[in-house]
């Protein structure tokens, strides 16, 4: 136990230290500053980004050297493939486009980043769909194949691009079909955090300052929205002090071996004050749902009469990470039978001034509850130990009943 004492203790120390100097030099170092805070980064942007940076003919200047790493880095099945030798050799007859419509497979969806690469007779294509934020949508990954099939593209490939699931839902793709496209090289997934390799080989090619310091921050804007890493510079000197002997070490293991059951402990407090708090009577507060720490975890509200729908707040990540707050279907079918779903995004954007609603297959509005980081950053934690994150939680859940409800927006025919 003094062991485990000795290293938060050193921990704290060094985190201080750490704080104190980033205070004094804050004017040369301005540690909080991010270009990325002011550049639109949800799946649309993030997809704009990097497909600039694959193009070979992008304004980056630096030719096809940036897709060169990354199909090096970052899709290992198609670098080492012999089928596609013809295409690595010829990258720069790339052409890269953002959300291509799937016009071969007459199903009307729209790649994320689509990859075209012609070379005689040989065509190769590549559909990368990002997942940053959303949920899978019913057959999505299924159309894409499809579509790449229709262009005649030979060989082709799909990559999954998700920091948190190995692969997509069964409603994008059925398991059979997904381990037949896995046994034959025609799919990859990739995380955001497998893409930090690629960035710093791209920063170390890179002939142009602008471009390098654009891709650092692009590196630092990944490792703190899709890692939880806030400061590199915290996170190395902790590193330090874990590695410094066998006994930090540990030390380090003793301490990450509780950290799943601190959580799970919080949460079961966070069930009890839901609980101690909930007033209303319009509903009925329901949190059997939560509390092991699997993706999509969820609080419900219940409302008397309607069995398809409620307002949830759900884990849009496994390990109590990412919630999402808005009102949810049972299924797609039942969000598809519902004539109010497009006028429920409409109301609630509408009204709530100060979040950005969105929709997917089960959810036709939802948003993403603040803190979001769950993960890498103790703010929620500390907010649950204090009590206070119930009152917010039930807050915001009855502010979305309320605005809907009181737009008859909840009728019987849900």
């Amino acid at each position: 136990m003094s062991n485990v004492q000795s290293l938060i203790s050193d921990v704290s120390q060094k985190i201080n230290a750490l704080e104190t100097a980033q205070a004094l030099y804050s004017r040369q170092l301005s540690p909080d500053f991010s270009t990325f805070d002011y550049i639109n980064t949800d799946e649309l942007g993030l997809s704009r980004i990097l497909a600039a940076l694959l193009d070979p003919k992008g304004s980056h200047a630096q030719q096809e050297s940036f897709l060169r790493l990354f199909v090096e880095h970052c899709l290992p099945v198609i670098y080492k493939n012999d089928n596609w030798q013809i295409f690595f050799n010829n990258l720069e007859k790339t052409e890269v486009f953002l959300e291509e419509i799937t016009g071969k497979s007459n199903t009307q969806r729209r790649m994320d980043i689509y990859l075209r690469c012609q070379v005689d007779d040989d065509s190769y294509g590549i559909c990368i769909e990002n997942k940053p934020y959303a949920a899978d949508q019913l057959d999505q990954m299924k159309d894409y194949a499809i579509e790449l099939k229709n262009r005649k593209h030979n060989p082709w490939h799909l990559v999954y691009l998700n920091e948190n699931n190995d692969v997509p839902s069964e409603y994008s793709v059925d398991t059979t079909t997904l381990e037949g496209w896995i046994t034959s090289n025609q799919y990859s997934h990739l995380g955001f955090s497998d893409m930090i390799g690629w960035l710093k080989a791209c920063q170390v090619e890179c002939q142009n300052h602008s471009v390098s310091e654009f891709i650092a921050q692009l590196t630092k804007f990944i490792q703190k929205q899709f890692m939880g890493i806030e400061d590199m510079n915290e996170d190395n000197a902790i590193l330090d002090i874990i590695k410094k002997n066998a006994a930090s070490i540990d030390a380090s293991i003793r301490v990450s071996n509780t950290v799943d059951r601190m959580k799970k402990e919080l949460i079961a407090k966070l069930k009890i004050d839901l609980l101690a708090k909930y007033k209303k009577t319009d509903y009925e507060l329901d949190i059997s749902y939560i509390g092991e720490g699997r993706r999509y975890e969820q609080i419900r509200f219940i409302i008397p009469g309607y069995n398809k729908v409620w307002v949830c707040f759900e884990f849009d990540n496994a390990g109590f990470d990412r919630p999402i707050l808005g009102i949810k279907f049972t299924s797609v079918e039942a969000a598809k039978a519902c004539p109010h779903a497009e006028s429920m995004k409409t109301v609630l954007n509408t009204m709530l001034t100060d979040k950005k609603v969105s929709s997917s297959a089960q959810w036709p509005a939802y948003y993403y509850f603040d803190p979001q980081d769950w993960k890498g950053s103790s703010e929620a934690w500390l907010m649950i130990n204090e009590g206070t994150i119930a009152d917010k939680i039930l807050e915001e859940m009855d502010n979305v009943f309320q605005v809907l409800n009181d737009n008859h927006l909840l009728s019987e025919k849900l």
